[in-house]
Order: C-alpha cells, then structure tokens, then sequence
C-alpha cells in the first residue's frame, strides 16, 4: 500500500453544525494518508467560511486550544485547475499547491451537500467521493426519500413542512408519535420525539433552527438502528451495526458521546473486534439481527447507494421495527470517520480503504464532450447565420 509521492488536500470545518465533527473525522485521515507515504495539505474552513491551511491544523490539539481563524489563505484558480495558498500581502505571492486531489472531511451543509463537488468539478481538481447530484440528493431527506419510494424501496412516510401551520397540518395526518428533524440536516441535531401535538411547536421551532424545511415522519414502534457501508469495488458492503440508543431515536448524544476519548467521540479507535459492542458502549457490531435481515440490510444498502450514483464510502442508516420490518432512512456520502469502524470489522484496513478512495478518485476519467470542437458563432458555421436577413 503506499500513496507516495503524491499530494492530498484534506478539506474540512465549513459552516456546519457538524463543524466539530468535521475537525475530528479530518485528523482521523491525515496522519494514516501521511503513514500511506502522501503529502498532506489539511485546508480548514472556518465557521465564517474562510479557507486557510497551516502546518499544525493537522493536528486535532490544535483545535482544541481553540478554533483557528488565521492561516496562509486559500484561493481557487478557477482557469488553471488549481490551489494556492498563502498572498495575503504586498510582499508575498501565492504558491501553487500542486494537488493531486481533494479529501473532502465535510459533513452536512456547504462541504457533504454537494457544493464542494461542484466546486472540484468546476476547478477540475479530482475529488474522493461522491458528486455533485449524489451528494446533494442524499443530503435532502425528502428528494431521497422520493427517488427511494419510485424505486420501491421500503421508507418510512414522510412530510416536508416550514413553517408550524404546515407541521400540524402533516402532523393531523400522519398521527402521533412523530418524529421531526431537518430535512438537510446530520447528526441527529435539530431532531425531536414528538408524543402529543402540544410538544410539535417546540419540535418544530428546533428543527427551523438549522433548516429552512424540516420533515415529518411517524416513528417507527420499538425501532432500533442498523447502519451498512458501501463503496464502488468489492466487496461493496461492510458489517452491519446496531448503534446503541438511550432514547426513543439516535441522539447526537448516543453518536458521539464515547468512553474512547483518544478516538474524540466518533466511532473511531480500535474496531477489530467482532464481538457484541467490543467495548463500545455506542454500538453492537455486528448486529445480533436474523440472516434474512441482515443480507436484506446489504442489499438495500447497495441498491440504495447504486440509485443515488454514490461513490467513496457512504454509510446507509436503516430502521429495523420491533415486529421486524425494515425500513431504507438516508445515505451519508460522508458519514463520521468514513465509517472505517465498519470497514475494519469486515477485514479492510482504514489505510486500505483510504488508498482505494484516492485511487478510484484519481482513475475517474471524464466521459462526456464538454464543449463543441469548433465556434459555431463563426460567418461559416450554423449560428454564424441565424442572425441574418433571409433572402426570400
């Protein structure tokens, strides 16, 4: 295994509640990416959106004295296909950073929502991971849940609302227990249990907080959470776990609150074991589901990742009802840590599946015809002539 030689920009942070997050699963990739023999770049964004990249923003201590806002800044050369960073006064110049590719780290909006895709694509700068539409689909709960049902695919039903009137509306319809999140929200924040119409207004309130629209679904009864890993090339899918909840739905809390502080709370650390939980309070890996399940869990999974034209290594997030149905609830194009956990309890390494990543980022090769070969704008071409008079 080994990435020597070239030059990886990991990019992370962005204006997102699962900025945190973000810093965490980034220096998770860094220091294995360094061990694979590549050249590391960490570029940071900042809670305001600013790009900046320095040495020791690879290191999560740093983070930890305090969220950094100065840095050599980061510009995009839109025209030459490149970064550079650093010209912030008159007597300095920017230096050309001479990636390889982009690592996006991002989670949620402006960075796992597709934006950063279509950044990359525009920059021309190969990317890990999903693109554009995939990203952007997976992150809207309602859309993905649309393409979901068209394809038959077992979901919960759901409503989208933004605004109180609307939520009661939808609320009158679909019954009590509800659960209400935002529709392009991550890590279970905004998300409330809503038992009675009297707690909608205060549901509905938090989950306006971190989107516009949010989404209304009935809880599923005595429902537990599976999640399955997928990526391009075989094997496509990894084991199955059954997070652990203290609640009646997945909490940032159950996420992220961990006994393994060396792994900052993310599903992260050793995962080598096979056993129920293997020491993690937060999970069961591999979950203690039926044979049937389980293997209806890894089809989904795929087929799901497959609809929405995925690649990297997303995570799909199901729920599994006391009476044993299951239900497809949303993809992660970026999921906490990239799901390495899961990977490792099949068998792959994280630096195998961090080198596989980049490969495939890299072997990607641009298939349609961008731009026509000549400029039909020209005396002798079609739309040279569309602006003159007719001679009849």
């Amino acid at each position: 295994m080994s990435l020597q030689g070239m030059t990886i920009a990991v990019v992370f942070g962005s204006r997102s509640v699962e900025h945190e997050i973000s810093i965490i699963t980034a220096c998770q990739v860094m220091p294995v990416l360094r061990e694979l023999g590549a050249e590391v770049v960490p570029l940071y964004i900042t809670k305001r959106g600013k790009w900046i990249t320095r040495r020791d923003l690879a290191e999560l201590n740093t983070f930890r004295r305090g969220l950094p806002d100065e840095g050599d800044p980061v510009l995009l050369d839109l025209g030459g296909g490149r970064l550079r960073a650093g010209g912030s006064s008159m007597l300095s110049r920017p230096r050309e950073l001479a990636l390889d590719v982009l690592f996006p780290a991002l989670h949620g909006t402006f960075g796992e929502d597709g934006t950063l895709a279509g950044l990359a694509a525009l920059g021309r700068i190969p990317q890990v991971g999903s693109g554009t539409l995939a990203s952007a689909l997976a992150m809207d709960k309602l859309r993905s849940k649309q393409l979901f049902q068209a394809r038959g695919f077992p979901v919960v039903p759901g409503r989208g609302a933004t605004s109180l009137g609307q939520a009661q509306v939808a609320a009158a319809e679909l019954g009590f227990p509800l659960i209400v999140k935002p529709n392009r929200g991550g890590s279970s924040i905004g998300v409330g249990l809503v038992t009675e119409p009297a707690e909608l207004a205060q549901a509905v309130e938090e989950s306006l907080q971190f989107d516009t629209q949010l989404v209304l679904e009935p809880a599923v009864p005595e429902s537990t959470d599976l999640n399955c890993a997928v990526k391009l090339t075989s094997p496509r899918f990894s084991a199955v776990e059954r997070p652990i909840t203290s609640s009646g739905y997945l909490s940032y809390a159950d996420k992220y609150a961990s006994r393994d502080k060396t792994a900052g709370g993310l599903g992260g650390g050793k995962s080598q074991g096979t056993k129920a939980h293997d020491g993690d309070s937060r999970r069961e890996l591999p979950a203690d589901i039926p044979a049937a399940t389980r293997a209806e869990v890894e089809r989904l999974a795929v087929a799901a990742f497959d609809a929405l034209g995925c690649a990297g290594s997303a995570r799909v997030d199901f729920l599994l009802s006391g009476s044993g149905e299951l239900y497809l609830n949303e993809v992660n194009t970026i999921p906490g840590s990239l799901a390495f956990h899961l990977w490792e309890a099949s068998g792959i390494s994280f630096p195998s599946l961090l080198e596989e990543l980049v490969r495939e980022a890299l072997s990607r090769e641009e298939s349609r015809t961008l731009t026509m070969a000549d400029n039909l704008l020209a005396p002798q071409q079609l739309l040279g002539k569309a602006d003159r008079p007719s001679s009849g």
